[in-house]
């Protein structure tokens, strides 16, 4: 309970004397001259607050959704757009093989990435229920599907 607690502003109150820290061997003496163990950050909201929340306006709710939209969008464009990076290294790396090695090349479940996910969501939001194929032919076959992809993924980052 943070009520008796000494206050800074409205967010913050420090811990009572008789809180024992958790221990932590890594501290540097850096780390213990910078880093807070005595504040915590309360939000506005907590019951131990005195703000009252006031009820939004139609044009509040309008911006709060354009902003969450938005965020959205950005995501939307951040992945397609991480995507298309990986495809591009992935293609001067298969421009750089021999024809042999380019049929012998396979890509794993990252498809060249780091991530399994980011990029299957990519390719799901753009081909919806033939995703799984096109993700099998990026998999099996590199040299012929990823220039195809490639060339649909900077589609749609133009038209978003």
């Amino acid at each position: 309970d943070y009520a008796s607690c000494k206050r800074l502003g409205s967010s913050y109150r420090a811990l009572p004397k008789s809180f024992q820290q958790p221990k932590c061997t890594g501290r540097t003496p850096l780390c213990k001259e910078v880093l807070n163990d005595t504040w915590v950050s309360l939000p506005s909201w907590s019951e131990d607050s005195t703000f009252v929340s006031s009820k939004k306006t139609q044009y509040e709710e309008h911006i709060y959704r354009c902003e969450d939209e938005r965020f959205e969008l950005d995501v939307v464009l951040e992945t397609n757009l991480a995507t298309i990076r990986v495809l591009e290294a992935i293609q001067k790396k298969l421009s750089r093989l021999s024809a042999e090695d380019q049929a012998k090349f396979r890509l794993d479940n990252t498809l060249g990435g780091t991530s399994e996910v980011i990029h299957r969501k990519a390719l799901q939001r753009i081909y919806a229920d033939k995703a799984a194929d096109i993700i099998d032919g990026l998999k099996k076959n590199p040299a012929v599907a990823v220039p195809i992809v490639l060339k649909r993924l900077k589609m749609k980052e133009e038209e978003w």
